[in-house]
């Protein structure tokens, strides 16, 4: 029996929790149950206004001070960790992205979901209803406001996020927030020229070149082809040796490994993990980062991507690796996976 030298633990980077009208891409997390739109607030347009740097409140039970205010196809948690959950708009919309931060007054926990209920009004007719979640880990990752609290005395950033069409971004008309926070109605004013309006960047794979398995492809630098793509619990080497190492994936999660053979048909050596970023697209929408191994040559052993080069005129066996939920393997939506070599982006179809 082969036995393990040891196992590598995957701590993956994301790319991107999107889920149906809320769009969340959780990079390497089960997926969540879509965010149920919550109930709306009065619109109350004598309410306090709210204004940026200022913190207002409720007597004993908050403060709230306006984070900033923003529009943008994909939202991120402020300091995205090695693994984090960002929401992605579908095609046509953009997300109005409300940040407060509360401080709990209270001698209890309160339910992040408890904190805030809040309307978007759009050139003061359009309404619009959304969803909160919460900033966790020191900002680096999301969570559903549902299954998180803010202690007594803490202070936590919460995001109403409003999905719209991206008229709302471009059109010019005035956008007025409606928030209720502890009984107490407040408002906030913004004109969408004077948003912080992050760019519409392109999805990975939009534009990509598709490629097919054994299929050799010849760019300014390399030789490559897709050896093989699978999808299992444990990434082994090709001819594991007496002693190798291997990826095991987490409980309820799989690892798609896609790999890459990889001529270097420049003339210095080439560093593994300069070849090219990954990412696996799910649904043409949920985005899943990955990261890279080599293996040796004869197959017995994988190697740190960081430590290991193809000579010029050498060619390598190249993973790319990526955690993902189980329930892609009993999906039917379309799996892509995008990588970048020498400065083109190509595309794998998985399903």
């Amino acid at each position: 029996m082969k036995n393990s030298k040891f196992i590598w633990v995957c701590l993956l980077v994301v790319t991107v929790l999107s889920l149906a009208s809320c769009n969340k891409t959780d990079y390497f997390k089960t997926e969540e149950p879509t965010p149920e739109v919550q109930e709306e607030p009065g619109f109350d347009k004598n309410a306090e206004l709210i204004v940026e740097g200022k913190t207002t409140g409720v007597p004993n039970i908050c403060e709230i001070t306006l984070d900033h205010m923003n529009i943008a196809k994909d939202i991120k948690p402020k300091d995205p960790g090695t693994v984090y959950s960002q929401y992605s708009a579908a095609d046509g919309k953009v997300y109005v992205d409300l940040c407060m931060s509360y401080k709990n007054l209270d001698t209890a926990a309160v339910s992040a979901y408890d904190t805030m209920k809040c309307t978007l009004v759009y050139a003061d007719k359009y309404e619009y209803s959304g969803f909160s979640a919460m900033e966790i880990e020191n900002r680096t990752d999301f969570e559903s406001s549902r299954n998180v609290a803010i202690s007594p005395l803490s202070t936590e950033f919460v995001h109403y996020l409003f999905e719209v069409p991206d008229e709302v971004r471009t059109g010019g008309e005035k956008i007025d927030l409606y928030l209720t926070v502890s009984g107490k109605n407040f408002r906030l004013e913004a004109d969408p020229e004077e948003i912080d309006i992050t760019s519409l960047e392109v999805h990975p794979g939009e534009n990509a070149v598709e490629v097919k398995a054994k299929e050799l492809i010849t760019t300014a630098n390399s030789e490559f082809s897709i050896s093989n793509v699978v999808v299992t619990n444990d990434v082994l080497p090709r001819e594991p040796g007496d002693y190798y190492s291997h990826f095991e994936a987490e409980p309820g999660k799989l690892i798609a490994d896609l790999c890459l053979i990889y001529k270097n048909t420049s003339s210095t050596k080439i560093g593994v993990d300069s070849i090219g970023k990954a990412t696996l697209v799910l649904d043409n929408r949920y985005e899943y980062a990955g990261f890279t191994v080599a293996e040796k040559n004869d197959g017995t052993e994988f190697l740190d991507a960081d430590v290991t080069s193809i000579l010029p005129l050498e060619t390598g066996y190249v993973h790319q690796l990526f955690m993902v939920p189980e329930e892609i393997r009993a999906g039917n939506e379309p799996v892509d996976i995008v990588f970048t070599i020498d400065g083109t982006e190509y595309k794998y179809k998985l399903r």
